[in-house]
């Protein structure tokens, strides 16, 4: 039996300045490794996520990114579908360093419980507070609670020291249909 081919390993530098013309890719351990493609449903309610959000950065001092390379370990980026940091918060000109507060993954058809389950547990390791997944086709939201994904409902995230921040994720699932 032949042996199984090991992709090349590459240095972090090296992927921190590559840019990737058909979509960004995570770095895990010296493997560049695709992200599942989204569908237009996915790309919808990236949208409906990021316009609601946005609405409340300014008064709750957070700022909102889309598909932005966030540090999860020296040796490990993610590129999570959303994520809300709190202001200030330390990022280079090519990846978020702190942990953010939220992340919401959208499920792709292509993801696989095996790798959902490492990304959020590597997510709860890094501080996130808020791990969110949403399905845009059953339109349903599951949470990241040490290290269960639990369904339920949310009508706000909480964080330290401000007011929550409203997230009814019903609402927000039911704006598909508007799309």
């Amino acid at each position: 039996m032949a042996a199984v081919p090991h992709p090349p390993l590459i240095p972090v530098d090296e992927y921190l300045k590559t840019s990737y013309p058909d979509g960004d890719r995570e770095y895990l351990d010296g493997l560049v490794v695709e992200r599942n493609m989204g569908t237009p449903l996915h790309s919808a309610l990236q949208k409906i996520l990021i316009v609601h959000l946005a609405a409340f950065e300014k008064r709750l001092n957070i700022a909102v990114r889309p598909e932005c390379r966030t540090r999860i370990a020296e040796t490990r980026y993610r590129v999570p579908d959303v994520l809300v940091m709190a202001r200030p918060f330390r990022q280079t000109e090519r990846v978020v360093l702190d942990p953010p507060l939220a992340i919401v993954e959208i499920l792709s058809p292509d993801d696989r419980m095996r790798d959902t389950l490492q990304r959020f547990r590597e997510y709860e390791q890094h501080g996130v507070r808020h791990i969110i997944q949403m399905d845009p086709d059953e339109r349903t939201t599951f949470v990241f609670l040490r290290g269960d994904l639990v369904r339920r409902d949310l009508v706000s995230l909480e964080f330290p020291g401000s007011e929550p921040l409203p997230f009814d994720s019903t609402e927000l699932l039911a704006r598909l249909d508007e799309e």
